[in-house]
This record gives structure tokens, sequence and C-alpha cells, in this order.
């Protein structure tokens, strides 16, 4: 589990509040001395009104505990003897404060100890005045200042990283999303392409059902390799699917026939016979002829009449011829 500056400062005072009452109503029912009994009860209120007051929000209770302690020590030591209770506060101060804090402190309390030595007799013959144990103080104290300044610094640390840490996840997730809208995108224009393309495809090779098992061709505008061959695609495709017997492929909106057209046309026709597709070939006109004839193509293969209703017309008389000849047939045979 994971626990933040906050959570840390209110669980030590709140618990330092509970340690020093008891310790104090300890030292009360064993008879110990009036003086550290009423010491220990002191510390005991500053922590339980931090503790309060912080939890109320006020970020200046941790400096309100840390300050309050360290003066409650530094007026209630004895100055004849060095006790390490002395180090307290400032180890305390480290827990829940600043670097400034912690120097403050520590600088407070010798001054307060020192200042009693001087007011008790006027003299520095406290065992605080000495430099061997003045020295040490000093030192414990720029040490527990430099812990807590590396630890900001850490803190501070850990902090940008998160934050930088953060920002590259958002980066990420704001990249991860730009991706996939253009993926979607790009996805719809595809499909809108393809649509398109699919348009494109049955406007250049309409085919209109004009009777039953009969479609209709008309070819419109030039003809090259690419839409030559998509136009025999799509005829393939609709003799296949409709069951076509018939298909009328009129080229009168085909400007040139040249022996490239000409070639594709008798491609597409030999490709629908293969699927027993019968194909007649109208709007032919003069000057196409003539074309044609100078060019030397073959079109015996072709079937051609003269426009589409004339196409069908033949197609609708051998029906109806097929038809006759079969009832004759089963007259014959009834005879």
């Amino acid at each position: 589990m994971k626990i933040d500056q906050r959570q840390l400062a209110f669980i030590l005072m709140s618990g330092m509040a509970g340690y020093t009452l008891i310790r104090g109503l300890i030292n009360l029912i064993v008879g110990d001395l009036l003086l550290r009994v009423i010491l220990t009860l002191t510390v005991s209120a500053i922590f339980g009104v931090a503790t309060w007051l912080y939890w109320r929000g006020w970020e200046g209770a941790r400096a309100f505990a840390s300050t309050g302690v360290a003066l409650v020590v530094a007026f209630g030591l004895p100055l004849n003897q060095e006790i390490i209770a002395l180090f307290t506060p400032l180890a305390f101060a480290v827990a829940i404060t600043n670097t400034q804090w912690v120097a403050g402190i520590g600088l407070a309390m010798i001054g307060i100890l020192l200042g009693r030595d001087v007011l008790s007799d006027g003299l520095f013959n406290s065992v605080y005045a000495d430099i061997n144990v003045l020295a040490n103080y000093l030192v414990q104290v720029a040490a527990f200042a430099a812990a807590r300044f590396a630890l900001d610094g850490a803190r501070v640390e850990a902090e940008q990283n998160a934050a930088r840490a953060e920002a590259a996840r958002r980066e990420i997730e704001e990249r991860a999303r730009a991706i996939e809208q253009q993926r979607v995108e790009l996805q719809e224009q595809n499909q809108r392409q393809q649509e398109l393309l699919e348009l494109v495809s049955q406007l250049e090779t309409p085919a209109v059902r004009i009777a039953d098992g009969v479609l209709l061709a008309p070819l419109v505008g030039g003809i090259d390799s690419r839409r030559a061959g998509k136009i025999t695609s799509r005829l393939l495709e609709l003799v296949y699917e409709r069951r076509v017997n018939l298909v009328i492929i009129d080229v009168a909106g085909v400007p040139v026939i040249d022996t490239a057209v000409a070639n594709a046309l008798t491609q597409t026709v030999r490709a629908l016979r293969l699927l027993g597709c019968r194909v007649t070939l109208t709007g032919i006109s003069s000057q196409v002829a003539l074309t044609l004839t100078h060019i030397g193509i073959e079109l015996s293969e072709l079937e051609v009449a003269a426009s589409p209703q004339e196409a069908l017309q033949r197609w609708m008389e051998t029906q109806t011829s097929v038809i006759r000849n079969r009832r004759n047939g089963g007259d014959e045979l009834l005879n």
C-alpha cells in the first residue's frame, strides 16, 4: 500500500499523541517526577491538537507540532546531563517537515538551552556549552537537515518522474486515439472509394434486364484494356448469377472501335458462350463497319443486329419457334 506525505504525517502525529498520553499516564501512576509527567502530557496535547488541525486541512499543523515539541524539550531538559531525547524533535521534523524547519528547530533548541544556561548563573557552564558536545550536536543537526534535503530531492525527482510518466502516458493515449481515428477515417474512405469504384464499374457497364433471360448491356464512351476487362468480368458475373440466356451488347455509344476493342469484344463473346449464353452485337454504325473492314477484324463469331429491338425480336421469334416445335413433337408422339 502506497503512503503519501500527508498520510505519513497524520499517522506519526496521531501515533505520537497516543504514545505520549499513555506514557504520561503511566508515569503519573508509578509516581514519576511531576515535571516529567507534565512535559509528557504537554507533548501529547501538542500532538493531539496538531493531529486535529491537520485532519481539518491546516498544513501548518506539521510545523506547529515540530516546533511545539522542540520548545517543550528545549525548556524541559536538564542542563547538567546530555539526554538523547534532545534529538527526538529533530527526528520528528525530518519525518514531517522540510529542510528549513529541521535546521531551524535544531538551532532554536540549542539556542534555548544555552540561553537557559546563561540565565541560571550568568555563565556557559552546562553540559551543552561544552565545545565537544556542542560540536557533536551541530553535526547531528546538519546530518538531520542533509537527510531531509535528500528526502526532499528524492521526492521532487519522483514527482517529476511521475509527472513526466503521466504526460508520456497521456501523449501515448492521445497518439493511439489519433491513430485509431485515422484508421477509422481511412477505413471509411476506403469503403467509400470501393463503393464509388463499384458504382463507376456499374456505370461503365450498365446491364438492364429487358425480358426473361435477356440482358441488355449498352456501352458508352471509349474502351481500353482496363475497361474491356471490367466489362467481361461484370457480364460473366451477371450471366452466371441471373441465368441469362441472351446478352445484347449495344455499341452505338462507342465512338471508336479499333483492333483492340474488336478483339476485346470477341473475347467477351467467347467467355459468355462458355456459360451457355447467346450474344448479339448491335449498334454498329456505317463508319465503324468500314473501320472494322479496313483493319481486317474477323467478326464471324459475333451475331449482329441493327438494334437491341431487332435482336430481342429475333430472340422472341426463336423462342416461339422452339416452343411450337416442342408442341408439334409432342402431338406426333401422342398420335
